[in-house]
C-alpha cells in the first residue's frame, strides 16, 4: 500500500506537471502570437508611413526647376539647357530687374531662347530663337514652345515647326537689351539690370521629367525629409525608397535610414526584381510596390528588428517560463506531498489497527478454541462444538491472512528474507500439495516447469504466490477440468502462468479482482469458502518482487489465466 500511496503522489506530480507545463506553453505560444501580430501591425504602419511620405516628397513629374548657376555656359556666354524642346509645352524664366535711374518711369530688358535647326535645302545648321522681355515690376515671364508664330531667324518671324529643331538642348542667351523711359535706345543701358535666376520647365501632357537623358537624379535621406529627426516609427526599422515616373524612369533615390548608398544601377536592380523579399547587407528587406497617376514608389523595409525582437522574446519567454515551471515543479513536489499525507496517515492508521487488533483476536480464537477441546473432553462431541471448531478455525485464517497482508505492506522487513533459490523445485513443490485436493474436487494439474531456474527472492512468499493462485484455480475451475501451470524464463524474466477453465466467469471482475475482500462470488455462499484476501495477498508479494501480475479472461475459450512477471 505504501507504493500505491507513492505511485498516487507520483501521479499527481506528473499530472500536475503536465498541465502546469501546458499551461505555461500555452500562455508562451499566445504570449509570442500576440507580439507578433503586433510587431506585423508595427511594420505595417512603418510601411504605410515610408510610402506616404515617398508620395508627399516626390517632385512634379510634368515641370522642373533648374537654376541658372547650375547650368553649364557656352563660349558665347549662353546658358546650355540639356532638355529636348519638342517634349516642352512652356518655360516660365524666374529673374530680377533694377534700374539705377530713379526718375524712370518704366523700364525693360530682353533676350532670346535658341534653338538649332537644320536647314534641309542646304544641310547646314541654323539658330532659331524665340524673345523674351521683362517690365517694369515683372519677376517672371513664360515662354510657349508651342507657339510657331514667334520664331525668328536674323531678325525676321519665320515659320517653324518645334518638332523640326534639334532634341539634344536649348540655349538661353545673356540679356540683350535694356531701356527706360529716360532713354530712346534699345541697346543694353548700364542703367537696367536684369539678372536670371532659374528657370522652370512645363512638360507636355504624358511626357516626364526623368525621360531626358540628362535628368540627374535625386540622392536623398532622411535627414533631408527630416531635418529634426527621423518619426519613431520609421527609426524602428532600416527602410529606404525609389520613386520612378510611370514609364519606369527613376527621379528619386531616397536611401532613407540604411546605411547604404545607392546608385542608379543598383536601384534599378532592385526595381527590376519582382520578388517580395530581397536580401540586402545580410538583411532581409520587405519590397511593396505602390503607385498613383504620376509615380510609382518601391519601398523596401527590414524585419530584422522584429527579428531580433521575436529572438529576444521567444530567448526571455523560454527562460522565463522554464524558472516558472521550475518554481511550479517545487510547489506541486509540496503540495503533492501534502495531499497524500492523509491517505498516508490513513492507511498507516489502518495497518496499525488490522495489525492490533489481529493481535488482539488471536487471544479470543484461542481461548474458545481451548474452551471447546475442554467441553469435548468433558462432554464429548456433539454438533455445536463442531461448529465453534469450524468458526474459530475461520477466524484464525481471516486473521493470519490480514497480518500476511500487514506484513507485506512492510518492504523493509518483507526483503529480510531475500536469496537465490531454486524458483522451478519451490513451484513445483508448491502444485504437488495441491494435486490430491484437486482429485478429490474431480479436476487435474498439469504443469510444464523449466528446470533448474534459479532467482532471487523469498522462497517461502513465493511458495505461498503458487499456493494462492493453485488454490484459486481448484476452487473456481468447471467440474472435471484441467488446470494448467507454466513457469518459464523469458529474456531473463521469470514468467508465471496459471489458467483454468471457468465458464461461470463474469468478465466484469477483472478490474476488481485484486482488490481486497472482493469475490466474484456476490452471494458469499459457503460453498466456496475464501475471504476476497488471496489474490490480494498475491498482487502484494508479486509487487514485493517489483513484479507485475494480471488476469486475462478469453471468453470465447472460457479460459481464466493469471500471469507474473518477476
Amino acid at each position: 500500500m505504501d507504493k500505491e500511496i507513492k505511485r498516487l503522489r507520483n501521479k499527481f506530480f506528473l499530472l500536475s506537471s503536465v498541465i502546469s507545463f501546458m499551461v505555461i506553453l500555452v500562455m508562451m505560444v499566445v504570449l509570442n502570437v500576440l507580439m507578433q501580430l503586433s510587431y506585423k501591425n508595427e511594420q505595417k504602419a512603418a510601411s504605410d508611413m515610408l510610402v506616404q511620405t515617398a508620395f508627399s516628397k516626390a517632385a512634379d513629374t510634368s515641370s522642373e526647376l533648374i537654376y541658372i548657376k547650375d547650368m553649364e555656359i557656352n563660349d558665347l556666354g549662353n546658358c546650355v539647357i540639356n532638355r529636348d524642346p519638342t517634349t516642352i509645352k512652356r518655360i516660365t524664366l524666374n529673374g530680377t530687374m533694377t534700374c539705377a535711374d530713379k526718375t524712370a518711369e518704366w523700364y525693360s530688358a530682353g533676350g532670346g531662347i535658341f534653338f538649332e535647326y537644320t536647314d534641309e535645302s542646304s544641310g547646314k545648321m541654323k539658330f532659331i530663337h524665340k524673345e523674351y522681355k521683362f517690365n517694369h515690376g515683372e519677376n517672371k515671364v513664360t515662354v510657349d514652345f508651342t507657339d510657331n508664330s514667334n520664331f525668328f531667324y536674323d531678325g525676321q518671324p519665320i515659320q517653324m515647326d518645334i518638332e523640326m529643331v534639334s532634341h539634344k538642348c536649348f540655349y538661353i542667351s545673356e540679356v540683350w537689351w535694356a531701356s527706360h523711359s529716360n532713354t530712346q535706345s534699345l541697346s543694353p543701358d548700364e542703367d537696367v539690370t536684369l539678372t536670371l535666376e532659374s528657370i522652370e520647365i512645363q512638360y507636355l501632357e504624358n511626357i516626364s521629367v526623368a525621360a531626358s537623358d540628362s535628368y540627374c537624379i535625386s540622392l536623398s535621406s532622411f535627414d533631408e525629409i527630416f531635418p529634426s529627426g527621423t518619426p519613431e516609427t520609421l527609426n524602428n526599422y532600416s527602410c529606404f525608397y525609389f520613386i520612378s515616373d510611370n514609364q519606369g524612369n527613376i527621379m528619386e533615390i531616397n536611401s532613407g535610414n540604411s546605411q547604404n548608398v545607392f546608385t542608379q544601377e543598383q536601384a534599378e536592380k532592385l526595381i527590376e526584381n519582382e520578388n517580395t523579399l530581397c536580401r540586402i547587407d545580410n538583411k532581409e528587406y520587405k519590397r511593396t510596390v505602390s503607385n498613383n497617376d504620376e509615380y510609382t514608389v518601391f519601398s523596401f523595409i527590414s524585419n530584422s528588428m522584429a527579428e531580433e525582437s521575436t529572438s529576444r522574446l521567444i530567448l526571455i519567454s523560454a527562460l522565463s517560463g522554464g524558472g516558472m515551471f521550475v518554481l511550479v515543479l517545487v510547489l506541486i513536489y509540496f503540495i503533492s506531498l501534502r495531499a497524500v499525507r492523509p491517505i498516508s496517515q490513513s492507511y498507516t492508521k489502518q495497518k496499525e489497527f488490522i495489525s492490533n487488533a489481529s493481535h488482539e483476536l488471536k487471544t479470543p480464537i484461542t481461548v474458545i478454541s481451548a474452551t471447546t477441546e475442554l467441553m469435548e473432553k468433558k462432554n464429548g462431541k456433539d454438533r455445536l462444538t463442531d461448529c465453534i471448531f469450524a468458526q474459530t478455525q475461520k477466524m484464525a485464517e481471516l486473521v493470519n491472512e490480514m497480518l500476511s497482508l500487514t506484513r507485506l505492506s512492510d518492504t523493509e522487513k518483507s526483503h529480510a528474507d531475500f536469496k537465490c533459490f531454486n524458483i522451478s523445485k519451490t513451484v513445483e513443490n508448491a502444485v504437488l500439495y495441491f494435486e490430491s485436493i484437486a482429485f478429490e474436487e474431480h479436476r487435474k494439474i498439469i504443469t510444464d516447469i523449466q528446470p533448474d531456474i534459479q532467482y532471487t527472492g523469498s522462497e517461502r512468499r513465493i511458495d505461498e504466490l503458487i499456493g494462492i493462485l493453485t488454490d484459486n484455480a481448484v476452487k473456481y475451475s468447471d467440474e472435471n477440468s484441467e488446470i494448467k501451470i507454466t513457469l518459464k524464463l523469458v529474456r531473463d524474466k521469470v514468467v508465471i502462468t496459471c489458467e483454468n477453465p471457468c465458464s461461470e466467469f463474469d468478465i466484469n471482475d477483472i478490474p476488481h479482482i485484486f482488490e481486497r475482500f472482493y469475490r466474484g462470488d456476490k452471494s458469499h455462499s459457503d460453498e466456496k469458502q475464501g475471504y476476497g484476501l488471496g489474490l490480494s495477498i498475491a498482487k502484494e508479494i508479486t509487487t514485493l518482487h517489483k513484479g507485475s501480475i494480471n488476469a486475462e479472461y478469453k471468453d470465447e475459450d472460457g479460459i481464466i489465466s493469471f500471469n507474473i512477471v518477476l
